[in-house]
């Protein structure tokens, strides 16, 4: 398996904080935080309490990571944490799992506002087609949203996600399946 960059990179910065380098773990930070908020407010729906548990699991990180095996798994392991750590809040707080359409519409055009400044306008036909589609996913299920962002949006695999969500494999085929099927049938509304 050939690896991306961004995951030696992780590897590497994973090395040095276990072997204590603050700056390590401030790059780790800065290159994951905002990824793990947008992680746990799909399952929470509470921007303000998807800080505090990432902030949390920030915390908790520092004394356990010595606990990773293997520093290549990094990034489904944080993200396992994450969304544990988001479903134990959800329990604890016996909330409903659906969102407010008005947040979750704001989180995904925060998310992805540093790519459209990055690559330039797009046309309004784009534009239209994207503010659709959010509005479309904002009436899925968190469960669906969370593995539609992880296959589509940061190219987990299938394993990948089976692991950070600790569902069997042919879970997350199906749920995909079902979820674009859906899609579908919105679009064609």
């Amino acid at each position: 398996m050939i690896k991306r960059k961004a995951q030696i990179l992780d590897e590497l910065l994973v090395m040095q904080v276990r072997n204590g380098d603050q700056e390590a773990f401030e790059q780790l930070v800065v290159r994951w935080h905002e990824n793990l908020i947008y992680q746990s407010f799909i399952r929470t729906g509470n921007h303000e309490q998807s800080q505090d548990i990432v902030q949390d699991v920030w915390q908790w990180l520092i004394g356990h990571l010595h606990k990773l095996e293997d520093v290549s798994n990094f990034g489904s392991w944080i993200r396992t944490i994450v969304d544990r750590r988001s479903i134990d809040w959800l329990r604890k707080q016996k909330v409903n799992i659906e969102l407010n359409n008005r947040e979750t519409d704001g989180c995904y055009r925060n998310h992805d506002s540093d790519t459209v400044d990055s690559v330039g306008s797009f046309e309004d036909t784009t534009e239209q087609s994207l503010s659709r589609l959010e509005q479309m996913m904002a009436t899925l299920p968190a469960e669906s949203k969370l593995i539609m962002t992880l296959y589509y949006m940061e190219s987990h695999s299938i394993q990948s996600i089976s692991n950070i969500l600790g569902i069997p494999k042919g879970t997350v085929k199906s749920r995909l399946y079902h979820t674009r099927e859906k899609l579908k049938e919105l679009l064609k509304h």
